[in-house]
C-alpha cells in the first residue's frame, strides 16, 4: 500500500476501515484510544459529511441549492413591440414553483399557469407616447409555496 507519492506521476486516495478498537467513540466524540498505523492522524468528533453531487447548471450557470424554485426557460414573443402588439409569454420552471409575475417598465402582470412548470400568458400593449421607445427587460420572479423565488430577465425593444 502507497501512503505517499508512489513515484507513478499521479495523486491516490487510500481509504481503510477502522477497527472498532480505532475509531472515536459515538458517545464523547472522543478517541477510543486504539492504535493506529504510523502516518495515519486520528479523528476525533462527527465524521465528514459525504460530497455533494454537482448541481445541474441552466443558462445562468449558477448553482442552485436544491428545492429552491428555478426558472428553467423564459421568452417574450414578439421581440420587438408596439402600441397595440399582442405579446406572449413563456415560462418554463421547476415543478415547485406556484407563481409567476412579469415586471416591466413600472407595470406587472401574473404569468397564468397551465401546467405543472409552465406558465403562458399573452396581453396587448396599450397606446404608448412616443418617448416610451426603446429596450426594456420583462423580469420574470418565480416563487413557491414556501416564498423561496428567483428571476430571469428577458429584453424587449419598443418601436
Amino acid at each position: 500500500m502507497c501512503l505517499a507519492a508512489c513515484g507513478r506521476g499521479t495523486q491516490s486516495q487510500v481509504t481503510a476501515t477502522p477497527s472498532a478498537a480505532s475509531t472515536p467513540s459515538a458517545v464523547t466524540g472522543k478517541p477510543s484510544g486504539g492504535i493506529l498505523p504510523s502516518g495515519v492522524a486520528q479523528r476525533t468528533g462527527a465524521p465528514a459529511a459525504a460530497p455533494r453531487p454537482a448541481q445541474p447548471a441552466y443558462h445562468d450557470a449558477q448553482p442552485v441549492p436544491a428545492g429552491q424554485p428555478q426558472i428553467l426557460a423564459a421568452s417574450v414573443s414578439p421581440s420587438v413591440v408596439g402600441s397595440g402588439t399582442v405579446v406572449s409569454a413563456v415560462v418554463r420552471t421547476t415543478p415547485g414553483v406556484v407563481s409567476v409575475v412579469a415586471y416591466a417598465a413600472g407595470g406587472s402582470i401574473a404569468v397564468p399557469r397551465v401546467a405543472l412548470g409552465l406558465f403562458e400568458g399573452s396581453t396587448t400593449i396599450p397606446q404608448l407616447p412616443p418617448f416610451a421607445r426603446g429596450s426594456y427587460a420583462v423580469t420574470f420572479i418565480a416563487r413557491d409555496a414556501h416564498g423561496a423565488s428567483t428571476q430571469s430577465a428577458v429584453g424587449v425593444r419598443v418601436r
